[in-house]
């Protein structure tokens, strides 16, 4: 859930909510004043300002500010042309929807890549180089993605296992090595498997990867690692999960680019030399598609 979300819905004493409404309204605002301004302009007190940010989930007024800062930043970037949820119209010519749809995924792209931090990407990759199996919980659409990402780390020595049934995967959960690394994808970040999958990660210690929305969704409190989805479509509102999609496909490539670097020389003989063993039988007469 988003902090704008969190601070119109919240239940709490008439003083909170009076606190919560003046953030809503100051918005991006926000960014020039401190505490005490907060609770003159509010007719409140310093202390009140401060509960309120720990009910949220924060240690202060100093980490809510920034988070909050760069979720309103967020929001206000990218998808200014395009609507997410209806990038064309129903009158549209085929070659209009297929421009309009080119505009949709360079703009996924683009608030994808805003979402991404070097640190967590990188803590997620050296947990992924670490592993000794991948195992990825997903479901849907999603969990073909997931196969391709699968193909794709099996050609660098990577062992990764996507069960087509969630209880295997719970089971796997139990009983994995510690050595072991999860891969969780969900958009909503509130599929019930998938957060009983993660609970026991989380009690067991096993490190987990979490591709999900951006915002504080019960799934991404049960990891460090947390890569997020563009987070711009209504879960069903919507004309395709086209930006959804190629969000998560993008973002697995990340991963399997990243793992990839690590050894980089290594992997790419290994995957060249490999692959010529196994599609010796890949031929074309096309110049663009011929080995040299």
């Amino acid at each position: 859930m988003l902090i704008q979300q969190q601070l119109s819905q919240i239940e709490s004493t008439a003083v909170e909510k009076t606190i919560a409404q003046y953030l809503l309204d100051t918005n991006i605002n926000i960014k020039n004043e401190n505490v005490r301004q907060i609770a003159k302009n509010s007719h409140t007190s310093p202390s009140s300002v401060m509960r309120l940010c720990q009910k949220l989930g924060f240690q202060g007024f100093s980490d809510f500010k920034d988070a909050y800062i760069e979720e309103l930043q967020y929001i206000d970037s990218h998808f200014q042309n395009i609507d997410p949820n209806f990038p064309y119209d129903k009158n549209d010519k085929n070659t209009v929807i297929a421009s309009k749809l080119e505009s949709l995924y360079e703009e996924t792209l683009k608030d994808t890549l805003s979402l991404i931090h070097h640190d967590s990407l990188q803590k997620a990759t050296n947990a992924l180089n670490n592993a000794s199996i991948i195992y990825i919980c997903t479901g849907g659409v999603s969990r073909e993605m997931a196969n391709i990402f699968k193909e794709n780390m099996l050609k660098i020595g990577k062992t990764v296992i996507i069960y087509s049934h969630m209880n295997d995967v719970y089971v796997s959960a139990c009983y994995c090595d510690q050595n072991s690394c999860f891969l969780m994808i969900s958009y909503s970040g509130e599929t019930e498997h998938t957060i009983n999958v993660a609970k026991k990660l989380k009690e067991r210690n096993i490190p987990m990867i979490i591709i999900t929305s951006y915002g504080n969704n019960t799934l991404s409190q049960y990891s460090d690692y947390q890569l997020y989805i563009s987070t711009r479509q209504k879960l069903i509102t919507n004309l395709g999960n086209f930006s959804i999609n190629l969000s998560i496909h993008y973002l697995l490539d990340v991963l399997y680019a990243t793992c990839f670097q690590t050894h980089y020389e290594e992997n790419l003989k290994n995957k060249i030399a490999y692959s010529n063993e196994i599609e010796s039988g890949r031929k074309s007469t096309n110049p663009i598609l011929k080995e040299k």
